[in-house]
């Protein structure tokens, strides 16, 4: 802008120098020449020879007469070459830069040297320096506006900041840096595109330096607060964990409680509503197999019944799986391939559960009160159930031995959980059913010692096949 305003005036520097070199040239002292006919008003002027802007030098004949455009003016005349109070000048346009009198006398020898030239390039010029300074006014305003909104985002982002109570949330202190930094970006290339390349002085104007130093500040003091909230969510987190810790003691000693129980008649397992941390552990070592067979009875207390049973490895969560959403059939799920089961559960009621599956083919059966209800192939042909895994009741896991969702929770009761290395027959399958005992290839027998239960699952005494169970129901 600076360099505008230089550029104008010296234009207007140079435009009046050439003005008054002409005027200084011009004799204006002549006061012989008569007055103009009446009929010569409104006529231009007439060029002569350099001789005739000296009165004391031309004849009065010769004398050239012009108006200079008042004379349709309200109360003031005509003014022409001959009025007394007024000096004959004649202008002729000249370059800008120094006044050299050899170009007077060139004109004097040779008017048409300068005939042809007017104020058109005078006008042109002084018309593109004023768009050009209207430009870089509307630019300037321009870059103001932006750097005015972008001090207004990074204050919403100090405020945003500040309001927060508690323990912080990591993705929130992430996006609030990326912000700052986008910020920061946003003036890096406000200041390049007013560097010298605009024509504007120097690369930051308009106090940028100054804006990028408060920016800097104000990082700081967000830095120190940030810095000041995780040690506080530090110490806010200690102390939930202590009280984790309690709380797990107590739960641990209710538990060994528990587990001293004797259910001479068997137990049952108790999941009374729809968490993501009630579950129980079988602890036991599940080996490497290339076919089995898992049967349970349950008793479901809710419409859908969740996950009976799930078997996770590192590898994979969905390493097996026996699970019905609310409203969707059964499915049986081997390395996270899925085969829908016909299976009918209706609540309130015990049902005697079994399904076999082998990886030739990967044929499967699916067995209801000791009866087959549906059979197929193609489900995860060639795998083997990994070993190593935890086998959960009652919980679906996302990860090993964790992740639950409440939606896909059991709600109910559970009794009589086996798992054997092979596929048993339909004979093998209806005597389970009928409460007797298939021990040969079992890998997990029910056994009230390799039961944990966690989150509020219980054990009762009682099952399906005691007579204390068949006379309650």
């Amino acid at each position: 802008m600076k360099f505008i305003v230089v550029i104008l005036a010296a234009g207007m520097v140079a435009f009046i120098g050439a003005v008054i070199c002409i005027i200084a040239a011009v004799h204006t002292g002549s006061t012989k020449a008569a007055a103009t006919p009446a009929a010569a008003r409104g006529s231009v002027a007439r060029p002569g020879s350099l001789g005739a802007l000296h009165g004391s030098e031309t004849p009065e004949s010769e004398a050239p007469t012009f108006n200079v455009g008042l004379g349709g003016m309200d109360g003031v005349s005509g003014l022409t070459g001959h009025d007394p109070a007024v000096s004959r000048l004649i202008c002729t346009p000249l370059p800008a830069g120094g006044c050299n009198p050899r170009n007077f006398q060139q004109q004097a020898d040779d008017p048409s040297l300068y005939a042809g030239e007017d104020w058109g390039y005078l006008r042109t010029t002084a018309e593109e320096l004023r768009q050009t300074v209207l430009q870089q006014k509307d630019q300037i305003l321009t870059d103001q506006r932006t750097i005015r909104e972008l001090s207004g985002k990074l204050t919403e982002c100090e405020k945003g900041l500040g309001g927060r109570s508690g323990s912080p949330d990591r993705r929130g202190n992430a996006a609030l840096e990326q912000a700052i930094t986008q910020l920061k970006d946003r003036i890096d290339r406000l200041e390049r595109s007013a560097g010298p390349g605009r024509g504007a002085g120097p690369a930051r104007p308009w106090g940028v330096e100054d804006l990028e130093e408060e920016l800097e500040r104000k990082v700081e003091l967000l830095e120190k607060e940030r810095k000041a909230l995780r040690l506080e969510a530090a110490k806010h987190r200690q102390e939930i964990d202590q009280g984790i810790s309690k709380l797990q003691h107590r739960i641990s000693g209710l538990e060994e409680g528990v587990t001293m129980l004797s259910f001479p008649e068997g137990f049952r397992l108790s999941f009374p509503a729809r968490t993501n941390y009630m579950f129980a552990l079988m602890k036991h070592a599940v080996p490497k197999l290339r076919a089995f067979t898992v049967c349970l009875w349950l008793r479901p207390a809710a419409a859908g019944v969740g996950t009976p049973l799930s078997y996770a490895v590192a590898e994979q969560p969905n390493e097996l799986v026996l699970l019905q959403d609310r409203s969707a059939p059964a499915e049986l799920l081997i390395n996270d391939k899925v085969a829908k089961l016909p299976l009918n559960f209706s609540r309130g009621s015990w049902q005697h559960v079994c399904v076999s599956w082998t990886q030739k083919g990967g044929a499967w059966q699916a067995y209801q009160g000791g009866k087959l209800r549906g059979e197929g192939h193609g489900l995860a042909p060639g795998h083997h159930i990994r070993p190593g895994g935890e086998l959960v009741l009652g919980q679906e896991q996302d990860s090993l031995g964790g992740g639950f969702d409440s939606t896909q929770a059991f709600v109910g009761e559970l009794s009589q959980v086996g798992l054997w290395d092979r596929v048993l027959s339909s004979a093998q399958v209806a005597s389970l059913a009928r409460c007797s005992r298939v021990t040969q290839g079992a890998v997990v027998l029910w056994s009230e010692s390799k039961v944990q239960v966690y989150g509020g699952a219980t054990k009762d005494p009682g099952e399906p096949c005691s007579k204390h169970s068949k006379s309650s129901q």
